[in-house]
């Protein structure tokens, strides 16, 4: 009898490929929870976690207030901005408010819980994060940014408003030849506001408008200062967390304890120094060195503006992308009107050849009361510091 041909055999299986796709599946999976789990949780769910900040809108003193130990702000947030977790809490509309098609079925208008950044950015910006996001607007001029992308949708309304990005705007056009800032009391009087009543937003955007337009530009005195629109529906951590850090009030209780140890400045001296802290790199606070100069009795706002008003200092800070020239009045009003997370603070290593009278007010009395700090006369001829 003729045998019919046995049917080829199955391809071989490979298990060991099938396993690896599939820990690789799980890890990705587990990834993707743990990501989820910690924005839950970085919102204040764990209960290992501080609370949330609680803004305190009569503006009492908080100085006044009962201290416990929780975490308060300054301000609320200008624009509405609330930490990413809190999409987990965002509420649908009724049934009225969502359409469907003429076949009862949904259309593609489904509600989203980032219905505002989703909708706001378009189906390809918003395939990116805030960071990204800020990365390029950064390269946006002022005027476009001011009437084209702030105007575009709520999101890039808030966006488009970060502080960082009319800083970096102002340094870059105006950093090395110096710029103007207005007082913030007299644009107060012009349109009638406060900045407690507006919230206090930081000043870059109002920097720019107001040295945007020349000196002589007669529409330059109706300039009004930035007031912002609180959107509902903003969450993002990148914008909820410069805000936080700008807007954080230090309560009593945390400054009340000191672990570095301090000692009078009359019981200091260069070879203890070495020994007993640089050896051992131990923090010290050495005290009282400064009470008999005359810098300190003498450095009222008055006084320095009567020695250096109209002086150019150099100003810095770790998060800005160049450093800026101010004039001493021009710095004063800035230390006025801004509540950035980074401010710039002045470092001028040349202010004493730019304004002898400063250097004059303290150096005297400082090789006095710490003689180890003058590399000329102090003990093993060697500047401490």
């Amino acid at each position: 009898m003729h045998q019919q041909p046995l049917p080829p055999p199955p391809p071989p299986t490979q298990p060991k490929k099938r396993a690896r796709l599939s820990t690789k599946q799980r890890r990705i999976r587990q990834l993707e929870k743990d990501a989820a789990r910690r924005t839950f949780n970085g919102n204040g769910m764990n209960d290992s976690l501080p609370p949330l900040p609680v803004t305190q809108e009569d503006g009492n003193d908080h100085a006044e207030e009962e201290d416990d130990g929780g975490f308060d702000t300054l301000f609320g947030h200008p624009y509405g901005a609330l930490p990413y977790g809190n999409i987990h809490f965002a509420s649908p509309p009724s049934s009225s408010d969502v359409s469907a098609a003429d076949d009862g079925q949904p259309s593609s208008s489904l509600w989203h819980p980032d219905k505002v950044r989703h909708d706001g950015l378009g189906p390809n910006l918003r395939q990116l994060n805030d960071e990204q996001l800020i990365t390029i607007l950064s390269f946006v001029d002022g005027p476009t940014l001011a009437s084209g992308i702030c105007c575009a949708s709520k999101f890039l309304y808030v966006a488009g408003h970060h502080e960082e990005l009319w800083r970096d705007l102002v340094l870059r056009r105006w950093g090395e030849v110096g710029f103007t800032v207005r007082d913030p009391h007299d644009a107060e009087e012009d349109d009638g506001s406060s900045a407690q009543g507006r919230g206090a937003t930081g000043c870059w955007k109002d920097i720019y408008a107001w040295n945007h337009h020349p000196s002589d530009d007669s529409t330059k005195a109706t300039i009004q200062q930035h007031s912002p629109i609180s959107m509902q529906g903003i969450y993002s951590d990148t914008f909820f967390r410069s805000w936080l850090c700008r807007s954080f009030a230090l309560q009593p209780s945390w400054l009340s304890t000191h672990t570095v140890s301090s000692i009078p400045h009359s019981e200091m001296t260069t070879e203890r120094f070495y020994k007993e802290y640089e050896e051992t790199n131990t923090p010290v606070l050495i005290k009282g060195a400064s009470k008999t100069w005359p810098a300190v009795q003498q450095w009222t706002r008055d006084y320095l503006l009567s020695v250096a008003s109209e002086k150019r200092f150099r100003a810095t800070s770790g998060a800005a992308p160049l450093p800026a020239q101010f004039t001493l009045a021009d710095y004063l009003n800035y230390c006025d009107s801004s509540t950035e997370e980074a401010p710039l603070y002045l470092f001028d290593r040349t202010f004493a050849t730019k304004c002898p009278q400063l250097l004059h007010d303290f150096d005297k009395s400082l090789k006095t009361t710490c003689g180890w700090w003058d590399g000329e006369t102090a003990e093993f001829g060697h500047d401490l510091f």
